[in-house]
Order: structure tokens, then C-alpha cells, then sequence
């Protein structure tokens, strides 16, 4: 291998090394190793405190004062389970069969390692070659991604770092395809309130247990019936709901007084947030007006997450295609994706039309036993990083 590709294997073996499991643990060792990194390479860096000991570090190679392209990785991953069913050391970086293994190989070490490298090289050549820029590149590496309120891209957002006019792209596992659309998504807790009973005389309780049977079935009726009456977005398809936690109840023969409901519903354009709320408290409103004593109460567990599409006339995007065939020699697709990420985030706070998703790895290797990603698409990703940096800020 030649000396980045290298560089980017022996990078995202080192960060796997280092647990960032969120939230039982947290970024701390592996952002110091992201600073004293991009400090040994001449990388200028910035450090954004976020929660306690939390930061984001940002670094930046400076170009000529035009919109920046930003590099986005998160230093979170999601907790490995119950390590004695990993074949491989979840972090120990292992590699076989040209895939290299841990918790957060795909999601989303490796495309952190593919921008750091890139970052160095440009660095290198800004020093050395004379490269201009003619407007910064950028790494931020946030914390807290996996978690509900995604604290490191809200701060972010909330202090401003990057302006409207900046390019963002997040290197999630895209199997190195370009994602240039998010769907939007929203997590709401519902609970309803009943009264206790002796389970042999259920007359005289109200049972919120039997309310929220009702309330789940009502809810997944209504998301179908949405379903059926839009067409599908052509990256994004059609919105989902599942209704993913349930807890309820004190004991077998006491009629439950308290039960509650996570939600999980992911929308395509032109859905919005209001439209996902009413949904969901149309239902409740049945359930209560059916069950004389039910209360409820229903509340957002995230701050809000809609969809977001990258403009198709953003130069990031032209700056992407061109740089991919030079790199591949053929024309790149254009997906959507399924989940959230920091740019969506950043783009929403910011009001930023360009924002997408490239990174190497699979989706559907991500939060898994024996996560993985394959050594070809951690070089491609440098090959075509550092390609589109050099078409949208080299000119």
C-alpha cells in the first residue's frame, strides 16, 4: 500500500483502540489523540468545550477566506453489548479478509481516519507545493452523535462556527456512495395515566396499560394511511413508525396505573414536524375521549430533526461528481439517507443548503457485533475525499 493508504489502515485501527462508547463511557482519550494528531501534522486546531471534560476539536487547513468545506465525524459509538459474543476484540482493530474490525471501524472511525488523512495532505501541500485554497478545509470531530440530543453538532449550531454559505459533508458508512438527502426524524415519549385496581375487580380501575394497546395500534393505522397516500420520495421513500419501547405496570394482578411509549417516526419532504406531532396526538385524543379517567401526556425526546435535501445545484455537489469519476471513472450516484446525521443537524441550526453523507462502510455494519469496514472503501474514501476538496477548493 502507498503511504495515505497505509496511513488511513493504521489511523482507524489506533482510534478503534481507544473506547468511545457513549453512553457508557465517553470521547475523552480519543479526542486528546485527534489533537496531539493533528497537532504532530501541522494542523491548526480548535477545541469547543461542550459538556465537562466533552469537546469538539476542529481542526482547519486555511485557504483564502471563501466558504469553507466541512469535513463532519462523530468520536461517539454506540456500546459494543455483550463483548463475549464477538468473534473479533471490538477494540482491537483486527483485520481479515481485507475488512478491518471493532466498534466504530464503520461508524464512523474510518471515515474519520479517511479525513484526517486527507487533511494532512493538503496541509502538506498547502506548506510544500503551494497549494492555495480558496476557502479553509475543515475537520470537526463532535461528540455525543449517538445520543438523542446530538450536543456536539448543537453546539456547533448555537455558537455559529459555520455559516450558511459553508459546504458540509459527514463521513457516515455510505459504502462511498454520495447521500445527498435526510430523512427527517423524531422520537416522542408518550405516557398515559390510569388508576390502580385489584386485577379482579378491573371495574373499578382505569387501565393504562389497555390505553396504550389502543394508542399503538391507532398510531400505526395512521402512519400506513399517511403511507398510502403519498408517493414515495425518490431517494427517501415513504415514512415509518415504530413504536419501540413499551413499560407499563407494578404486577401481575394490579391494573396498571402508568404506562409509556417510545416513538421513533422517520419522514421524507415535504413532511414536517408539525404534521408528525398532530399524528401522533390525534391518537392520544382518541384513546382519552374513548377512556373515561386516562390522562396522558406526550413530549419530544430530541430536539427537532426534519428532513433535509442538499440544493442539487450546491457546487459540493458538482465539486463531488467531478472529483468521484476522476478518481472511479464513472458518474456517481445520488442517494438518500435513512438515518440523521450532524450535517442535517448543522444544516437545519444554520439554515445551510449543502449539506451531504459520504463516508466508507455499510450502514447495515453499523452498531453490530463484529462491526467492520473493508479496507478498499477506506482507501477510496481518501482517493476521492481528497479529490472533491481539490475541485471545489483548489480553484
Amino acid at each position: 500500500m502507498l503511504e495515505p493508504e497505509r496511513a488511513v489502515v493504521q489511523l482507524t485501527q489506533a482510534m478503534v483502540r481507544i473506547p468511545s462508547e457513549n453512553p457508557t463511557g465517553n470521547e475523552v482519550a480519543l479526542s486528546r489523540f485527534i489533537r496531539e494528531w493533528l497537532e504532530a501534522h501541522k494542523i491548526e486546531v480548535q477545541l469547543q468545550a461542550v459538556e465537562g471534560e466533552r469537546v469538539n476539536v476542529i481542526g482547519r487547513v486555511r485557504g483564502q477566506g471563501g466558504p469553507p468545506l466541512v469535513l463532519i465525524a462523530h468520536m461517539d459509538t454506540v456500546p459494543i453489548g455483550e463483548q463475549a459474543k464477538w468473534k473479533h476484540d471490538p477494540f482491537g482493530g483486527e483485520i481479515e479478509d481485507g475488512s478491518l474490525y471493532g466498534r466504530g471501524s464503520c461508524d464512523m472511525k474510518g471515515g474519520m481516519a479517511a479525513a484526517l488523512v486527507v487533511l494532512a495532505k493538503l496541509q502538506r501541500a498547502v506548506q510544500e507545493e503551494g497549494l492555495n485554497l480558496s476557502g479553509d478545509l475543515v475537520l470537526a470531530c463532535t461528540v455525543d452523535e449517538e445520543e438523542s440530543l446530538m450536543k456536539g453538532s448543537s453546539a456547533l449550531g448555537h455558537a455559529k462556527i459555520f455559516g450558511p454559505d459553508a459546504y458540509l459533508l459527514t463521513m457516515e458508512p455510505t459504502g462511498c456512495k454520495l447521500n445527498v438527502a435526510h430523512k427527517g426524524a423524531f422520537w416522542y415519549e408518550v405516557t398515559f395515566l390510569g388508576k390502580l385496581a385489584h386485577a379482579a375487580n378491573p371495574q373499578i380501575g382505569v387501565d393504562a396499560n389497555r390505553a396504550m394497546a389502543e394508542a399503538i395500534t391507532g398510531w400505526y393505522q395512521r402512519a400506513e394511511e399517511l403511507a398510502s397516500k403519498m408517493a414515495p420520495h425518490p431517494l427517501l421513500g415513504l415514512p415509518t413508525l415504530v413504536v419501540s419501547r413499551v413499560q407499563g405496570g407494578i404486577k401481575t394482578n394490579v391494573v396498571s396505573e402508568y404506562c409509556r411509549a417510545e416513538i421513533d417516526m422517520r419522514v421524507p419532504p415535504p413532511l414536517t414536524a408539525t404534521e408528525v406531532a398532530s399524528l401522533l396526538q390525534g391518537v392520544v385524543e382518541q384513546v382519552e375521549a374513548k377512556w373515561q379517567g386516562i390522562t396522558s401526556e406526550i413530549r419530544p425526546m430530541t430536539t427537532l430533526r426534519p428532513p433535509v435535501e442538499c440544493d442539487p445545484h450546491s457546487p459540493l455537489v458538482a465539486a463531488f461528481d467531478r472529483g468521484y469519476k476522476s478518481v472511479l471513472g464513472q458518474e456517481a450516484e445520488h442517494l438518500g439517507f435513512q438515518a440523521y446525521t450532524d450535517a442535517a443537524m448543522l444544516a437545519v441550526m444554520t439554515g445551510n443548503p449543502n449539506a451531504v453523507v459520504f463516508g466508507p462502510g455499510l450502514l447495515s455494519d453499523a452498531h453490530t457485533t463484529d462491526e467492520k469496514v473493508e479496507i478498499s472503501q477506506l482507501i477510496t474514501a481518501v482517493r476521492v475525499l481528497e479529490a472533491t476538496a481539490r475541485e471545489l477548493l483548489g480553484k
